[in-house]
């Protein structure tokens, strides 16, 4: 029902389903939050939302209070603003507030309004918790002593990746976010999908940072030193230097790695090129054997460990093609390393969860998420915004659309569809929008030639179970599973850029970015992995077609990302 309400004087038509805060976000209309977060978390616990509304006798929280017809907000008195100072300085009371040796500095949500409110960081001095920092974990570390209790990590780990990893523990003054007894973040369910990061409003969350090593890759006169990129880095990059959401920003990116001191530059693309026709390789097999045994993709390590701690059972139906990071990995090294070079490889990831991933196998020197690629080209003084493009270094810069969809949900199946219809009929079907665009899980039917396969595409790994239970009862059953950890897909992954919450929707961020890659493979010539030649000719030239040696390179043997 539609109601006619005034925010600071501004007569507005409203839903009355919806709340204040949403009402005028809609209209332009800045209310601040830290522990708002849409569908998600919405606890109303941090009170800096606060509006006052007339006639009533308390300040309210728009977050939750709902419009209602003839209601009267102010949300900028000078009540209202000094209650909001006060909340804030409560939580810094207990706050760590060394803010230049912290991570999030200068992209800290509190941090921002502490600053646009003037608050006094000393006014309620008193007792601090103590407590230690977790390195332990992979890819995250938890530093508590920056925590304002917010509970929005809990809520994410919990809802949207059903990993429950983080709770809320203990009582009054000695709660604090922490893993089920006490374990450290490396013991506990987490799969270092790097969720909790995105939406941390401070430092207490932050990726495991390796900037140092990188710089120390890049200080070595006698090794090769090549950079690696992911494809949906390409699309997040150029919003750590103020461009819009989903900046298609590959030359710009190629041309500052160069810069910063990288001997090669190589697109993960190619290795998705490779990971298609093995993966492809493997579903045929699997088709043609008419045995009723799901194939599952192994692409996102976080799904790979997911499914290690909660459905072992399965961990023989995971692919056994490398990820199109570590396939490009061993190919690069094996170039290099047969013509008696030594290789340093760092590659860059819109995932912390790969940071795991290459200690579990040991075929890259390090990992680096599009946060710290951003950091680096700042540390060294270069205008990404001015720079020219570049193309990527032969041999591996090669790539397809069928390789660059592998940054969205659903890319892998369709890649590997495109080539699969290829190889079971002979003709070519570049776009399969059957398995675009889920809101989290996707059942679809697609006939390949004279056979039908049954496909489960999944994102946001809180919608696992429904498939993974289907299957356990025998109520359904699918041919070839994609799993992405973190919803949206790679686009969406907890090593991409910051975004302003209180702005724009994880929703609009996951949609701009995939927009941009889905516009970059209509604009391919080739959009299918078998159209790579220059696939086909390492195939040939540097393999030979040795297919114990492909093996030995392309697949895993058994990777435990649990240690």
């Amino acid at each position: 029902m539609e109601v006619k309400i005034i925010i600071d004087g501004k007569e507005i038509v409203a839903d009355s389903e919806k709340t204040i805060l949403q009402v005028a976000r809609e209209q332009k209309i800045d209310i601040p939050t830290l522990c708002y977060l849409k569908d998600v978390n919405e606890p109303a616990s941090c009170r800096v939302c606060v509006v006052e509304i007339e006639g009533a006798k308390n300040l309210v929280t728009s977050c939750t209070t709902k419009v209602r017809d003839g209601m009267v907000v102010r949300t900028n008195s000078s009540k209202v603003l000094r209650a909001r100072k006060t909340a804030i300085e409560l939580l810094l009371s207990n706050h760590n507030k060394n803010c230049l040796n912290c991570p999030k500095n200068l992209k800290c949500d509190f941090q921002k309004l502490c600053e646009q409110f003037h608050c006094d960081t000393e006014k309620y001095n008193g007792a601090m918790g103590k407590y230690n920092i977790d390195d332990t974990n992979h890819s995250l570390v938890r530093d508590m002593s920056k925590c304002i209790l917010c509970g929005k990590c809990v809520a994410v780990c919990a809802k949207k990746q059903g990993c429950s990893a983080i709770t809320k523990t203990g009582r009054g003054f000695d709660t604090k976010v922490g893993t089920a007894f006490d374990r450290t973040m490396q013991e506990s369910s987490c799969v270092g999908c790097g969720q909790c990061v995105l939406v941390c409003p401070t430092g207490a969350l932050t990726q495991k940072n390796n900037l140092t090593e990188v710089l120390d890759i890049l200080d070595k006169k006698d090794v090769i030193k090549v950079a690696q990129v992911a494809p949906a880095v390409r699309v997040s990059i150029g919003e750590e230097f103020g461009m819009d959401i989903g900046t298609f920003a590959e030359g710009k990116m190629v041309t500052a790695l160069k810069e910063v001191g990288f001997d090669y530059v190589f697109d993960v693309n190619m290795g998705a090129d490779f990971t298609i026709v093995e993966e492809a390789a493997e579903l045929i097999e699997h088709l043609k054997s008419g045995k009723k045994n799901p194939l599952f993709t192994s692409c996102c390590p976080a799904w790979f460990n997911y499914v290690q701690k909660n459905y072992p059972d399965f961990e023989k139906n995971l692919s056994t093609s490398k990820s199109p990071n570590e396939m490009l990995g061993s190919i690069v090294k094996y170039y290099f390393e047969s013509q008696g070079k030594k290789v340093e490889i760092v590659s860059v990831m819109p995932c912390t969860a790969k940071k795991r991933e290459i200690l579990a196998h040991g075929t890259l020197s390090q990992s680096i998420t599009t946060r710290e690629l951003g950091e680096l080209i700042k540390m060294k003084g270069i205008d990404f915004v001015s720079l020219k493009d570049s193309k990527f270094d032969d041999p591996f810069g090669e790539y397809t659309g069928g390789a660059l969809i592998f940054g969205v949900t659903g890319g892998v199946t369709e890649a590997a569809l495109r080539y699969a219809v290829y190889k079971l009929t002979g003709k070519k079907q570049d776009i399969i929008e059957d398995v675009r665009y889920s809101d989290g899980v996707k059942e679809v039917v697609v006939k390949v030639g004279d056979k039908e396969i049954s496909l489960a595409i999944v994102h946001g790994l809180a919608n696992a179970p429904a498939v993974m239970e289907k299957l356990i009862s025998g109520e359904k059953y699918f041919d070839f599973i994609e799993v992405m950890a973190c919803p949206g897909g790679c686009v969406n992954g907890g090593g991409q850029s910051f975004v302003d919450y209180n702005k724009v929707n994880v929703e609009e961020v996951i949609k701009k970015r995939s927009a941009a890659i889905y516009k970059a493979d209509g604009d391919m010539k080739f959009k299918d992995s078998s159209d790579n030649k220059g696939v086909a000719k390492i195939y040939e030239e540097l393999f030979k077609n040795d297919k114990h040696l492909i093996h030995e390179l392309l697949h895993y043997v058994h990777t435990d990302y649990s240690k």
